[in-house]
């Protein structure tokens, strides 16, 4: 299923009493539908139906209960059965029917509901909004039953999102109140077998007995705000996100058990509803947190995030996707949300329902990856990731580099018992597929590139002793190993990739050349080598001066009309270069001191909030001004407490410096091929023995990663573009 949750596009600010609010929420209905989502989470404001002045709940939400009706249900004063439907609410579920669909409506089941005081019950240590109903309550059970059920069917809704379930109200046992709980839930899904029932609150420490009555726990297992939970140290709230849904996952599936059709995805990030303002106490000024109830953060779409936030929710729960913060409030975001881009989520939803019979085999193989250096991986082969012993197969990228085969070196074909080592960029996302060796029996197989121009795939010629290879592309400064396995024994005497002759070395049907796609290499995700010195860490780092134009090329494909506001969310203006101090643990009071070139370096503390909040500090950034000067080579200094290499969990400092490639970029399939050339020179990249560049225009997919640098989606992965002859500045090596 895949479930749009409203209120992390903090949908409780759309009035859709009036014109404009109904208009705005239509944009979101729109783009859910775009994206090929069943179901919506509904819980705007109404102001011709409630107040938020008459909530009678702990955290003022009630008035966007029951599509705003909440409270007159509470208090008896509207009928699921026979009062009419208001014009607001029938228009809004008209609308999403047109749109294909399902409405959750949002309810607290423990509210006072004034039918029978004789299931109220008042908490002595509340002052005010102390009183619960009682889910021990045998009459109160039968009545949420019975208003559930008939509200559903009077409606035509798809189901419900239960917050608010306390089951630790005082006068009874805990115990009771669960199990009155549950049989809520169990009545519900027996009567309307297909229902949607979204968890929350403390409904994931209720444990499977519970979950399975219901669709799925708490997603990321609290709160989605970045308040309630740890943020592991990143720009990007999509992926600070997606770090937390894949530790919480990981707690549900091997210490909860929970069975895979329960486990919650969480697809984006929650955008922040909180900000800091400055008030006068008996003990002087001091700054609080104060939750916005007006139009607040409507443009919010971590456009260099979310795909990285995506695959991690499906990769650990593909039964349930849980989406939240998407384009819609805001006009501009609407506008300009790109067909590819909603093409590329829908594509991925509709993977996990074709698949959804694979995705019940999902198990823990890798841990996460959420840093923004690169780190090696392995991966064995065996029946211990449910690999069949006499499995053969052939291991295709899915993404970043769709379609691209990686070789098992010294023979192409991969094996049961076999070990796939690889090296995983920073804060990235890679899917592999095993397809069966049946499927390339009659073809000679290319392993290690990919073609860049969807328009002239990949493709190999044998001629004579000649094997040819056109239209192979890498990222670029990337050093690769291609790899071919011939259809039959057959010795060769010249092996080309794109026009090129190439070295290589021959084992039987195996062959194999190491080849360097031309340019400086820069990663979305580059890291700066930093070595330690008395006063701290020191490196030198280079950003080509192609990243200029990738960033300009960005803005163009994403024109948003960014306030000073929108700035200090690390995870908005992606036309921006950033430079990132991550850490672990970090602490915003620590005293950093940076240094460019001898000259000081302004770094900006970092929050997963957009407000300050100690306990949402994520690491130091500073907007690079090297992105607007070219290419240019430097030396960066950080000065760091004394007792940095003395805590005792350990904490390790790194700059990295990533870039995030456009999908419309100028790169190459020209190669700097790796022979025994003699020549000595430093110039030897002219050395005729080196070949021929050629520079040809291609498209790629982007995606982010921002540090040191921008960063980018994994996904991109470019060939590198031939060194200027047109008087411009070639790139400086690193």
């Amino acid at each position: 299923m895949s479930v749009e949750v409203g209120w992390t596009l903090n949908d409780y600010q759309v009035d859709v009493g009036t014109p404009e609010g109904r208009a705005e929420y239509k944009r979101v209905m729109d783009t859910a539908s775009d994206l090929g989502i069943q179901t919506l989470l509904y819980a705007p404001s109404d102001h011709t139906l409630a107040s938020i002045e008459n909530d009678a709940d702990d955290w003022n939400w009630e008035h966007v209960l029951w599509f705003g009706l909440g409270q007159k249900i509470r208090k008896g004063e509207w009928d699921v059965e026979k009062s009419p439907i208001p014009a607001t609410v029938f228009e809004m579920l008209d609308y999403a029917k047109s749109k294909h669909l399902g409405i959750l409506a949002y309810v607290y089941p423990s509210l006072p509901f004034g039918q029978n005081t004789a299931w109220i019950i008042k908490d002595p240590d509340k002052k005010s909004k102390g009183s619960y109903a009682t889910l021990a309550s045998r009459d109160f059970q039968d009545f949420l039953i019975h208003q559930l059920i008939a509200f559903k069917r009077r409606t035509g809704i798809a189901g419900y999102s239960f917050d608010y379930a306390f089951l630790n109200v005082p006068g009874s046992r805990v115990y009771s109140q669960w199990y009155g709980w549950r049989r809520v839930m169990e009545s519900l899904r027996q009567a309307e077998p297909d229902i949607v029932i979204d968890g929350r609150q403390t409904y994931h420490q209720y444990g499977p007995w519970s979950w399975l009555a219901g669709s799925y726990p708490h997603p990321t297992g609290n709160d989605e705000q970045a308040e309630s939970f740890t943020s592991y140290p990143d720009l990007h709230f999509d992926r600070v996100s997606a770090d937390r849904t894949r530790f919480v996952n990981y707690w549900y599936r091997n210490y909860q058990f929970a069975p895979h059709e329960v486990v919650p995805g969480y697809m984006t990030h929650q955008t922040p509803r909180n900000r800091n303002v400055a008030t006068t106490t008996a003990s002087g000024p001091r700054t609080v947190s104060e939750t916005v109830y007006t139009p607040f953060r409507r443009r919010d779409w971590d456009y260099l995030g979310y795909k990285y936030s995506v695959l991690s929710s499906i990769a650990t729960a593909g039964w349930n996707n849980v989406v939240n913060m998407i384009p819609g409030r805001d006009p501009a975001e609407f506008e300009h949300f790109s067909a590819a881009d909603k093409a590329w989520i829908r594509q991925w939803l509709k993977w996990t329902t074709d698949h959804k019979e694979l995705l019940k085999r999902t198990k823990t193989i890798l841990g996460q990856h959420p840093n923004y250096k690169a780190l090696p991986a392995e991966i064995k082969w065996d029946a211990n990731i449910g690999l069949d012993p006499n499995a053969r197969f052939v291991l295709r990228e899915i993404y970043p580099e769709r379609g691209k085969l990686i070789g098992n070196p010294g023979k192409g074909i991969w094996a049961s018992g076999d070990v796939l080592s690889l090296k995983l960029d920073g804060t990235s996302a890679t899917v592999l597929e095993l397809a069966p060796v049946a499927e390339f029996e009659e073809h000679t197989i290319v392993f290690g590139v990919n073609s860049l121009d969807p328009g002239k795939p990949l493709h190999s010629i044998l001629d004579a002793d000649t094997l040819k290879i056109e239209h192979a592309g890498g990222e670029v400064g990337s050093k690769r190993e291609v790899s071919v396995l011939l259809r039959r024994d057959q010795k060769l005497k010249t092996l080309e990739i794109n026009g090129e002759s190439v070295p290589f070395t021959q084992n039987g049907r195996y062959v194999s050349a190491p080849v360097v796609f031309q340019g400086a290499a820069f990663s979305h995700s580059q890291q700066v080598r930093l070595r330690a010195t008395p006063e701290g860490y020191s490196g030198t780092f280079t950003v080509p001066s192609r990243i200029h134009s990738q960033l300009a090329r960005r803005r163009e494909r994403w024109p948003i009309p960014w306030t000073k506001e929108d700035y200090s969310a690390t995870w908005l203006v992606p036309e921006r270069l950033l430079l990132f101090l991550q850490m672990t643990e970090p602490n915003d009071s620590m005293a950093v001191h940076a240094e460019i070139d001898g000259s000081p370096l302004t770094l900006t503390r970092a929050y997963s909030s957009v407000r300050e909040d100690p306990e949402c500090f994520v690491g130091w950034y500073n907007s690079s001004p090297t992105a607007s000067r070219g290419c240019s080579s430097t030396t960066s200094k950080a000065n760091t407490p004394n007792n940095w290499h003395s805590e005792p969990r350990g904490h390790h400092a790194f700059f990295v410096a990533a870039i995030i490639l456009e999908d419309h970029v100028c790169g190459s399939r020209s190669l700097e091929v790796r022979r025994s050339c003699r020549c000595r020179s430093p110039r030897r990249r002219r050395c005729g023995s080196h070949g021929r560049h050629v520079c040809e225009p291609f498209t790629a997919s982007s995606k982010p990663f921002l540090s040191i640098a921008v960063g980018r989606d994994p996904a991109e992965r470019l060939a590198a573009g031939p060194a200027s002859n047109s008087g411009q500045r070639p790139d400086w090596p690193s």
